[in-house]
């Protein structure tokens, strides 16, 4: 398969991994302590805030798996992204469980299960919602180098080191400069990354002959199905119902979306930081949906949907532009890999390693700690990536090893915040329920990972009110 990169394009893709390893360089003076290295000293205003959250969640596998969504049904994938940009306005306006954590001053959500509850709870929670992390990270690492590879005109067999690259150079410059380096790199990567969708859109657009060629596309392919909710079967009540409660409790739970709560200089701006950022999460949707569509005019179906994307633009954007786009997507890959693995690194040493130890931890070992972790994950998610193979779409894969955590998360956070009687053995109860589906769907592919998904959400309620009321704490926490 032929590329349109050049010297040019080559020339832009050197310079940017340049730019951001002297980036980390420059953000590792500015460390003083562990606030700093994982939160920027919770300094953090409303653009930067905005910029480095809409760049963690508008990485490169973000588009892979929105836009191989509407690629396999069409229009009506676009009700994901609706769900998540409201899901997310609505809990910046009513302050649903952030606002309560970011006036408690902690450093990760697992940290207030101690408060609440117990530290083994704190422990639990951190070992499913780091299992979670690394998992989503490992297959992102797989899916974007495979894009990557076809879209540079790579063969398929230097995959590995096209991942090895990534992953290195990301790996650099959080350990360098921890969130410092995280924020002024997404900032930049940011302003990087809308230019690219611009150029983007536009071009999808004209190729695939504006949007009466899509419209008339999908009316092919998939006739009323990619339209309307009620003749898609993967789009029916319960896949909705599940959506809503998974984008819920990821913008109220998830490391490395909340970790931006705790940095934003007071609750308010937090809350303001939710409600702006919601509407570039609609766009971050379906944005890349309208592309998939565009990448189904343009190539027609093909066996493998994640590569659609990477096809079509190695198709129409003209030599000299490639370069550019691919320096947006490098930016939204390493935007959400600094991310994440600065926020999972945290959860390792603050709420799994530092509890099993009999004496305190001061800072600067702390630090060590959260970076030779970040070097362990990233071990981790190479491999996994390598021989780790999925049947599932990218999406439904990501929701489904979301929900190990998620709804344990969300129903231990909402119990512990709003109901007085919520107890130690409930939120034990409620983590290890809602994990069972989602592990046995991962490696029994017969069972849904909407049903195994959505079973989660149902157990972990259930679990909590029952280990609450049969189980009470001796003495309620405040």
């Amino acid at each position: 398969m032929s590329s349109t990169f050049g010297f040019i394009d080559w020339a832009f893709i050197i310079g940017f991994l340049i730019l951001s390893l002297s980036i980390g360089l420059f953000a590792r003076k500015q460390i003083i302590n562990v606030d700093d290295f994982l939160l920027v000293g919770r300094r953090l205003r409303s653009f930067r805030g905005i910029a480095t959250l809409a760049s963690t969640e508008m990485g490169l596998v973000t588009i892979i798996y929105f836009s191989e969504e509407a690629y396999s049904n069409g229009f009506v994938a676009i009700i994901a992204g609706i769900i998540a940009a409201l899901t997310m306005w609505v809990i910046g306006k009513t302050g649903f469980v952030i606002k309560h954590l970011r006036s408690l001053g902690i450093r990760t959500v697992p940290e207030y299960f101690q408060i609440r509850f117990r530290p083994g709870v704190r422990w639990i929670a951190g070992v499913l919602i780091f299992l979670t992390g690394i998992l989503n990270l490992g297959i992102f690492l797989q899916v974007e180098g495979k894009f990557l590879s076809i879209a540079m005109g790579f063969p398929a067999h230097t995959l590995p080191v096209i991942m090895g690259i990534i992953l290195v150079i990301v790996v650099s410059y959080t350990m360098l400069g921890g969130m410092y380096s995280v924020v002024i790199t997404d900032v930049f990567q940011f302003i990087i990354l809308l230019a690219g969708i611009v150029m983007i859109t536009y071009y999808s657009l004209v190729h695939a002959g504006g949007i009466k060629g899509m419209v008339t596309t999908v009316q092919v392919h998939y006739s009323d199905a990619g339209f309307n909710l009620r003749d898609a079967p993967r789009y029916g009540l319960l896949f909705i119902f599940w959506t809503a409660l998974y984008y819920t409790s990821g913008w109220s739970s998830w490391q490395p979306v909340v970790q931006r709560v705790f940095s934003m200089k007071d609750v308010a701006t937090a809350m303001k930081l939710y409600r702006i950022s919601s509407i570039f999460m609609f766009f971050r949707a379906c944005l890349p949906m309208l592309w998939g569509i565009a990448a189904l005019a343009v190539i027609g179906l093909i066996p493998e949907t994640q590569t659609a994307l990477p096809q079509m633009l190695i198709r129409i954007i003209p030599a000299g532009m490639m370069g550019f786009i691919m320096i947006g997507f490098l930016s939204a890959s390493m935007s959400t890999y600094d991310s994440y693995l600065l926020s999972f690194s945290a959860i390792l040493t603050q709420d799994i390693v530092a509890p099993l130890l009999k004496r305190q931890i001061d800072g600067k070992k702390r630090m060590f700690f959260i970076r030779i972790g970040i070097i362990v994950i990233g071990f981790f998610i190479y491999f996994w990536g390598i021989y780790y193979e999925f049947t599932e779409t990218v999406f439904r894969y990501i929701a489904l090893t979301g929900s190990l955590a998620f709804a344990g998360t969300l129903t231990g956070l909402v119990g512990g915040i709003y109901w007085k009687k919520a107890s130690t053995t409930g939120a034990y109860l409620a983590f290890i329920s809602s994990a069972i589906p989602p592990i046995v769907s991962l490696f029994v592919q017969e069972i849904s990972p909407t049903n195994a998904g959505l079973l989660s959400f149902v157990l972990a309620p259930i679990s909590m009110i029952i280990g609450s009321l049969l189980f009470p704490d001796g003495k309620i926490a405040s």
